[in-house]
């Protein structure tokens, strides 16, 4: 060091150990001392860690999953509390790992994982749950929903009142129920929501003289007359129906009956709405087989998400690599000869 008395302090030892030892005695910067090698900094071999790589991948791809199945599947339907406390535990974790993610970045200025971690960990579960309230609504719901109800058979829609059926979710009629094609209606916003009247005999009316049971189904009918289509309309064979337990739906096929009532001048104050179906069990089975489904595809595009990802983040630490390092210049090997000559500033490399 040319402005260092090589008596008090030989060049050999400012070199080795000693200088550090020199700096903090002597209250000098630490940009002087020549920063240790790491995984990340510029002008170095690199050399990466496989391990962390994977753990970036299975660990997010885990809080998918384990988010989707608390929000999808039986917990969420019969104990939401108890989901959304167990979901909680996540985002608990995961502001660990933020804050941890906040302090390497503030003190290390190589790039670390936490910050990728962070905000991968937060984007699946986000994911997870959002996606497993859809698959709930949809599927699952509507499945426990009607495993819970009865299934009534031989009901006689001329004689049987709405009132008796009010807890059946599947529905079995005698032979020879059909639609009442000439009290058909609709109801249109966006979607196009039509009914119609379960009868035995065209023309006849119940003896209650309330029509309680209607077939109902979207965009399956003709906006312009009296026609009826949805379901399974055209099986001679089909004589069972599926209780529509949506709120949302219910209350556009009630607008519907509204205006049904007051085209035919009939009556149905407490209307029953039904899909039509030839074989109700295995189209039930067939929502809790599609949500397992739905469970399967979008854990398969997680993953290659969460792949993705940790591939493009490695491909972005290995280009810092390759940049000029900001520390190694004329400042590292030799101090200036005045102190207002000390360039304080240095860059940071953070993730």
């Amino acid at each position: 060091v040319p402005w260092m008395p090589s008596t008090l302090c030989p060049r050999k030892w400012f070199s080795s150990k000693y200088r550090n030892k020199w700096n903090r005695a002597n209250g000098l910067s630490p940009l002087l001392q020549k920063p240790k090698a790491a995984l990340f900094a510029p002008g170095h071999r690199l050399r990466m860690n496989v391990l962390p790589m994977f753990l970036n991948i299975f660990i997010p791809w885990s809080i998918f999953i384990y988010c989707f199945g608390l929000c999808s599947f039986y917990l969420m339907y019969s104990q939401p509390i108890l989901a959304w406390l167990c979901i909680s535990l996540i985002f608990v974790v995961w502001l660990a790992f933020a804050l941890l993610a906040y302090c390497a970045k503030r003190y290390d200025p190589d790039p670390t994982w936490f910050t990728f971690f962070s905000i991968l960990a937060l984007i699946c579960a986000a994911w997870g749950i959002l996606a497993g309230l859809d698959n709930l609504a949809t599927y699952e719901a509507p499945y426990y929903t009607m495993t819970e109800m009865k299934d009534t058979k031989g009901i006689d829609p001329m004689t049987t009142r709405g009132e008796n059926v009010m807890d059946a979710g599947i529905m079995t009629f005698v032979k020879g129920t059909a639609f009442d094609t000439n009290r058909s209606w609709h109801f249109k916003k966006s979607t196009l929501y039509c009914v119609a009247p379960l009868i035995t005999k065209q023309g006849s009316v119940p003896l209650s003289q309330t029509y309680d049971f209607w077939a109902v189904g979207e965009d399956c009918c003709d906006i312009a007359s009296s026609d009826f289509r949805c379901g399974s309309w055209g099986l001679v064979s089909a004589h069972s129906g599926l209780r529509i337990v949506s709120q949302t739906e219910e209350e556009y096929y009630r607008l519907a009956v509204q205006q049904a009532e007051s085209l035919y001048d009939i009556n149905a104050p407490r209307p029953i709405f039904l899909k039509w179906s030839d074989d109700p069990l295995a189209e039930v089975a067939s929502w809790k087989a599609q949500a397992f489904k739905n469970f399967l595809v979008c854990s398969a595009t997680n993953l290659i998400f969460c792949i993705f990802a940790v591939t493009m983040a490695s491909a972005r630490f290995a280009f810092l690599g390759r940049t000029q390092s900001a520390y190694y210049g004329e400042v590292l090997n030799e101090a200036p000869r005045e102190w207002k000559d000390i360039d304080m500033s240095a860059k940071m490399y953070t993730a």
